[in-house]
């Protein structure tokens, strides 16, 4: 079985949030929000990883990354042929209910919106990287 490597560009993104996290943290001096943050971003980064050696595994039939993987294709798949703004706000979803239910069920005091915004900022940088190496790629930087 072969080993499940990571590309260096996914890499960078890991980068991006620790960046984020350290600056989440001077903001808000509270370690949950940081957490939950990261649990969204981390997520649709994982969603975004070409899980296909793991989905044929048998090894990994109720995995984590199973479970995430299909949780995004749940929601993301009927809305394909929108708009891909409205496809970015769909795949922050899974994440924040997900952790909104845990959060909620456990009655914790913690901000359930910490995901949502976790998730949807992993969005927003796979916009802007996209953007960037498009610029790249012409010419213009």
């Amino acid at each position: 079985m072969k080993p499940f490597l990571v590309e260096r560009k996914k890499l960078n993104d890991l980068a991006i949030l620790l960046f984020i996290d350290i600056v989440l943290y001077f903001i808000w001096l509270n370690w949950s929000v940081v957490a939950l943050f990261s649990v969204g971003f981390i997520w649709n980064w994982v969603a975004s990883q070409d899980l296909a050696p793991l989905m044929e595994n048998r090894r990994y039939r109720f995995s984590t990354l199973r479970m995430i993987s299909n949780l995004q294709k749940l929601v993301v798949k009927p809305l394909m042929n929108m708009p891909m703004w409205v496809h970015s706000i769909a795949k922050s979803l899974p994440a924040g209910v997900f952790w909104s239910m845990v959060i909620y069920f456990n009655e914790s005091d913690m901000p359930w919106w910490a995901t949502f915004i976790g998730s949807l900022s992993f969005e927003i940088v796979q916009f802007e990287v996209k953007a960037f190496r498009k610029n790249k790629d012409q010419g213009v930087v």
